[in-house]
């Protein structure tokens, strides 16, 4: 979402940005001034909006407090997930940016977009393209080094059934190498699964059966526990299973190794607006702010032996599911990364 300011307000409602809702406040919070967008995601027509607070939508307040403390703290806080309510009562996952504008009198304004939008389709065919290139560039990079590490590992095992006689720490010496190119080969694999990406195969099926059979084969450390929260009756959604398993995996994998010592993640799924979401939560050491739009790019990593593909083929997966992946993270507090995947 683009950085805002308040003097481009009346220039992109003039545009007619109708996927992006805008609201001014004063610094206690109360709405001074909102754009049709506005009206039209959260079902309120101006004049209501008007005199009301942010606070009185938001149905989780203690999460709108966190971002307008950071705006307040650090001038603005930028594409945070956010649950607002309508007029009707119904909830809708939004992305808000929060920037204050200091002047004769504080102002924020908040600048947000409805997760269904179908602006969102245009990031992620950039998204696709750009890892279609990735792709294209680590198949040819790993079928290059395959060839020279096979050979490799076959001349190391040749070199240790000729050496009979050789003393215990040699032998130790060839067998470190053999791990070595193992992993080394697990990783080139790595890479030319992300090249094959598979389309998925789409049907209607319940995620409940995916998380309870991720959740029975997952074998976390003993000091982290695994919670399940399920929604009671969820709604079937268009999904392939066995997609859908591996990206869950990767998350919940992900979040068991935030935790240092011992700790919770917990897999939670509810419904909101036209959406089945499901969340996996740590309490972790949390992310911090300057790598977290780093996070979903191919080959970035803040593990030492990490390829940096986990993140990039997980937030592809859920795309193409038509779905959304958002990261909510505080340095010290854990992590949640949302899936939104359409009813």
């Amino acid at each position: 979402m683009a950085e805002m300011n308040l003097p481009v307000f009346k220039a992109r409602e003039s545009l007619g940005c109708s996927h992006e809702g805008m609201i001014v406040t004063d610094a206690t919070g109360a709405v001074v001034e909102t754009n049709l967008a506005a009206e039209r995601i959260l079902e309120v027509p101006s004049l209501k909006l008007k005199g009301s607070t942010v606070r009185d939508l938001c149905t989780v307040g203690s999460s709108y407090e966190e971002i307008k403390k950071r705006a307040t703290d650090e001038g603005r806080c930028l594409n945070r997930p956010i649950i607002l309510q309508t007029s009707s009562g119904k909830r809708k996952l939004v992305n808000m940016s929060i920037q204050k504008v200091e002047g004769a009198d504080v102002r924020y304004v908040h600048v947000f977009q409805d997760c269904a939008d179908l602006r969102t389709m245009e990031e992620r065919l950039l998204q696709s393209e750009r890892l279609a290139t990735v792709g294209k560039f680590a198949s040819q990079i790993a079928h290059e080094i395959r060839n020279p590490l096979s050979s490799i590992s076959l001349n190391m095992e040749l070199l240790e059934d000729e050496l009979p006689e050789a003393t215990s720490e040699a032998r130790s010496l060839i067998r470190s190498v053999q791990r070595e190119l193992d992993r080394l080969n697990d990783i080139v694999g790595e890479y030319l699964q992300f090249s094959r990406f598979p389309k998925p195969h789409l049907k209607r099926g319940r995620v409940d059966q995916v998380i309870v059979e991720l959740a029975q084969s997952f074998k976390p450390p003993a000091s982290v526990n695994l919670e399940l929260s399920l929604f009671q009756s969820s709604p079937e959604v268009w999904l392939d299973e066995r997609l859908l398993r591996q990206a869950l995996d990767n998350l919940t994998r992900n979040a068991a190794e935030a935790i240092e010592g011992s700790g919770v993640v917990r897999i939670e799924t509810d419904v909101i607006d036209r959406f089945l979401v499901i969340r996996v939560k740590d309490t972790g050491r949390g992310i911090p702010h300057e790598i977290q739009s780093k996070l979903f790019e191919p080959f970035f990593t803040t593990k030492p032996q990490g390829t940096g593909l986990g993140l990039a083929t997980t937030q592809q997966i859920i795309f193409e599911h038509n779905g959304h992946l958002l990261l909510e993270s505080e340095p010290g507090k854990g992590t949640t990364f949302t899936t939104l995947l359409p009813l």
